[in-house]
This record gives C-alpha cells, sequence and structure tokens, in this order.
C-alpha cells in the first residue's frame, strides 16, 4: 500500500476511488453494497503511511460533492466519516463532521432569507432571480481559490440584499462570497430557441458580457477586455473562455480557431448553436487542484515539532537516535523521514526549544 505506482500516489487512488462510489451518476450499488465497499477501503486505508493525505484529498472531493449536490447519499457519507472516527479518532473527523452539519444548519437560513428577498422584492430589483447562499464556517472546508469578481447586476443585487439580511439576521460575523464555488442556471436563446445552461457564476459573468443589444447586434471582446471587465486574474478568465468556446459546446465563437486561448484572442456569441437537449451542463477545468501539497508538509512540520517538544517536555534529556524513534512512533497519521525529525529539531534549538549537550553534540536538553 506504500509502494506508489505512477505519478499518482495511493492515498490519491483511494481518495478517489471513494468519490466516485459516494457521488451520483456512479455505479448502481445497493446499501449493503456500498457499506461492504466502505469497510475493504477502510482495511486498506489502514495500511497507508500517509494518512493525512488522504484526509486532505478526501475532504476536498467531499466538499464537492457535498456543495455540488452530487452525494448520492447522506447516509453513506456519514458511515465513512464513522468508520475514519473509529480508525483514527474524533480530531481525524472532525472537520468532516462539521461540513455536514454546515449543510443542514445552513437550510434555515435559506429558508429565511427566500422570506426576506420576497418581501424586498423591489427595494433590491431582484429581477425574479432564483438565489439562495449556502453559509460555511471557514474552519471546517478546504481553503478556496481566493479571487476578485466583477459580477453582473443582477448577481450584485441579490449579494447585497443577503448581506442585509444576514447581518439582520446574525452578530459580528463576517461574510466572505466564494464565487469560485457557485452555480448558476440561466437561460440562453438562440434563433427562437431557448436552452436552460447549468454553468458556474464564473461562467455566467462571462456569458452576460456576451447579451446581444436592443437591435439584436452580439458584441465583440478580445481577452484583454474580459479581463478588464470582470476584473478576473487573466488564467482564471482563459479556464472560463476555454470551457465556453473549445469544449463539447461551443457557446462562444473564437477568432482564431484553435484549442488555446491566447492574448489578442476575440470572443463572440455563436449564432449557430445548436443542440438537440434543451438543458445543457457546460463543463469547466477546476481552478485548484485536488489537494495543496504545500499545506499537507506544513501542516506534517507542525505536527513533528509538537512531538519532539511534548517528548522532550517529559524526557528532559534524550539521544539523537532514541528521540527520532519517539518521534516516528508517536505520528499516527503519517510517517516522516528522518531527515525531517532532524530537520524540526534544529529550529526547535534556534528557537530555544532544546539544546545540544556541551560533551555529548548527540543529546538534547529541554529547555523549560
Amino acid at each position: 500500500m506504500n509502494t506508489d505506482v505512477g505519478s499518482l500516489t495511493n492515498a490519491e487512488y483511494l481518495a478517489s476511488f471513494c468519490d466516485r462510489m459516494l457521488k451520483k451518476g456512479g455505479e448502481k450499488l445497493s446499501d449493503q453494497q456500498v457499506e461492504r465497499r466502505l469497510e475493504d477501503i477502510v482495511q486498506l486505508f489502514s495500511y497507508l503511511n500517509d494518512k493525512d493525505l488522504f484526509s486532505d484529498i478526501y475532504r476536498n472531493l467531499l466538499s464537492k460533492r457535498l456543495l455540488n449536490q452530487k452525494s448520492a447519499n447522506d447516509d453513506a457519507e456519514k458511515s465513512m466519516i464513522g468508520k475514519l472516527k473509529l480508525k483514527c479518532g474524533a480530531q481525524f473527523t472532525s472537520k468532516m463532521e462539521g461540513m455536514l452539519n454546515d449543510l443542514s444548519n445552513g437550510k434555515d437560513h435559506v429558508i429565511k432569507f427566500q422570506a426576506f428577498a420576497k418581501q424586498n422584492e423591489e427595494k433590491y430589483d431582484l429581477c425574479g432571480v432564483d438565489f439562495s447562499v449556502q453559509v460555511l464556517t471557514t474552519g471546517f472546508w478546504p481553503k478556496n481559490v481566493d479571487l476578485s469578481l466583477n459580477l453582473p447586476k443582477s448577481m450584485d443585487n441579490c449579494v447585497k440584499a443577503f448581506i442585509d439580511y444576514y447581518q439582520s439576521a446574525t452578530e459580528a460575523r463576517k461574510l466572505v462570497f466564494t464565487e469560485s464555488l457557485g452555480a448558476c442556471t440561466v437561460q440562453m436563446k438562440v434563433n427562437k430557441k431557448t436552452y436552460n445552461l447549468s454553468i458556474t457564476t464564473l461562467q455566467a459573468a462571462v456569458l452576460d458580457m456576451f447579451t446581444a443589444n436592443e437591435n439584436g447586434d452580439a458584441p465583440t471582446y478580445s481577452l484583454e477586455e474580459v479581463v478588464a471587465h470582470l476584473k478576473l486574474d487573466e488564467k482564471y478568465t482563459k479556464k472560463v473562455l476555454h470551457s465556453l468556446s473549445c469544449g463539447k459546446y461551443k457557446i462562444l465563437k473564437k477568432e482564431p480557431k484553435s484549442k488555446k486561448i491566447s492574448p489578442g484572442d476575440k470572443f463572440t456569441s455563436s449564432s449557430k448553436f445548436s443542440n438537440n437537449s434543451r438543458k445543457l451542463r457546460i463543463p469547466m477545468a477546476s481552478l485548484a487542484a485536488s489537494h495543496d501539497s504545500k499545506r499537507v508538509e506544513d501542516d506534517r512540520t507542525v505536527a513533528i515539532e509538537a512531538a519532539i517538544v511534548r517528548i522532550m517536555k517529559t524526557r528532559k534529556t534524550m539521544k539523537h537516535q532514541d528521540l527520532i524513534g519517539e518521534v516516528l512512533k508517536q505520528l499516527q497519521f503519517f510517517r516522516p523521514q528522518p531527515k525531517s525529525v532532524k530537520r524540526c529539531i534544529e529550529r526547535l534549538i534556534d528557537r530555544e526549544y532544546l539544546e545540544r549537550d556541551e560533551d555529548q553534540s548527540n543529546v538534547y536538553r529541554y529547555l523549560a
């Protein structure tokens, strides 16, 4: 289990397998089959050295299933978290449990805001837009891509309405909107045909720019003009435009024609677009990786240093090899390299938590 094959680690393969099984559209399995497979997965998981890496990837995939409403069965999700909790303890699954609690608690806000929006529809010029917000607790959910986005007026009005509602319903809580996780259903009319598009908030903001004017003329924008109008980072704008002009459904027409978005490319709405289906989902490449390897490494460093201080506080004096052996024994969720432990010892010496014995360089003393 700890000999990786190919470019991905076995922790990534195992987390991805769970994701395929627990989300909608995967294999059709009975509840008993799902339960049996979850038990098998946790059995394999128990042999992994990099349990923390599995946890990080699994939490990222779980967040996408929950926020995109792709989870096939809530009971199966709770069962998997429960099995991991039994194997590794409450600390290991506390954030995952927090995510599930957030979703159940957030339903109250959705219902109350709908009533608030109905009463104040004219004040905020909501134009009959059906808008809902999922309020999440920052500490439980994976860190998402921070981006700035100049929202279309209809969306911006909805955001202002929710901010006013939330400030009246709660005290001393700060709201931060994460547009990169948003989803929309918008209507698109082309040649007397109407399509319902399931898209992200970023895609909706881009498509809003290409709405035809009163004369029916479709505007044309360059990549640079889209970036300036949306105030969105160019690398993210390229991903959005690629999904709308180079993917399966070419809603935007790109000049020159190519599979890559380059500076100077021009875009306009495609007047020849046609499809037999009236409901279309326009996929877009993910803005972030499945996990942040640097953050995992930082968390490991903190865990190693905490273990060293804990051991030395109890033992007061230890030989180098004994200390490394004790640290490796205490760390349950990953197996660090001895050189990583050595680096952490050096840092603690620099910060005056430990010192080397004057007579024996391979002996450390704890500094109270």
